[in-house]
C-alpha cells in the first residue's frame, strides 16, 4: 500500500503509472489495488505539482488532478 499523491483524471477512474520499461507514463484504469500499487506515487504536494506541470509542458498527459492515494484506496476497502 502506497502513500502520498498520485495524478489521475477528474472522475478518478484512471491513474498515471510508469510504463513497464520505466521510460514513459500511461493512464491505467483503477479497477484493483494492484494498479494503485503500480501508480506513480509522489511523496508531497509540491513534487506532485512539479511533475504535473512537466508532463503538461511536454504534452505527455492531459489535464490531471492531484489526489491523495488514500482516497482511491477507499474504493476497495
Amino acid at each position: 500500500m502506497q502513500r502520498g499523491y498520485v495524478l489521475c483524471n477528474y472522475d478518478l477512474s484512471k491513474v498515471l503509472c510508469l510504463t513497464p520499461g520505466k521510460d514513459g507514463v500511461q493512464l491505467q484504469d483503477v479497477n484493483s489495488t494492484k494498479i494503485l500499487n503500480k501508480a506513480m506515487c509522489l511523496p508531497d504536494l509540491t513534487e506532485a505539482k512539479n511533475v504535473s506541470q512537466m508532463l503538461q509542458a511536454k504534452e505527455l498527459a492531459g489535464d490531471l488532478e492531484i489526489v491523495n492515494v488514500a482516497r482511491l484506496y477507499k474504493k476497495f476497502f
